[in-house]
């Protein structure tokens, strides 16, 4: 009986096309959840952007910054209780440990928006984006809410 060497050979390469993404039980993604600013006050010059970033890879990701039109500065800051004193401080780079997420919320990490250039009213979308190490960018949309 004979039995063509191409069969088989592509019917491997067809498994191997299906099966492959199936072995690899961990995700590579970099989410980003429910990005949100809430509604600024009269005159306000600075806001603060919350969200949850996900980190759903094999390997530490590291946020660089964040860029947005409209606005003089943004970047990433920490709430932190100091003596019984609450302030914020410039955080730097931020890693999100691999399989795991970051919450940005009040009190916590969050994205400081600073000399506000642009109209800002509840229900707006601000771009952002958020710059990652290895040149990895996120682009997101945050919803403007009370």
């Amino acid at each position: 009986m004979f039995i063509d060497n191409n069969y088989f050979r592509n019917t491997f390469a067809l498994l191997l096309i299906f099966l492959l993404p199936a072995c690899n039980s961990g995700s590579s993604t970099l989410d980003i959840h429910e990005p949100w600013i809430r509604t600024p006050a009269p005159n306000a010059q600075a806001l603060a952007g919350y969200m949850l970033i996900e980190n759903n890879t094999d390997a530490p990701v590291t946020l660089l910054q964040a860029k947005a039109e409209g606005f003089n500065h943004v970047m990433i800051h920490q709430s932190i209780n100091e003596n019984g004193t609450h302030k914020m401080e410039h955080a730097g780079n931020l890693v999100i440990p691999a399989n795991s997420a970051v919450r940005f919320q009040h009190g916590s990490y969050h994205i400081m928006f600073m000399g506000i250039n642009r109209d800002i009213k509840p229900g707006d979308q601000i771009p952002v984006t958020l710059i990652f190490d290895n040149t990895r960018e996120k682009d997101v949309s945050f919803l403007v809410k009370d």
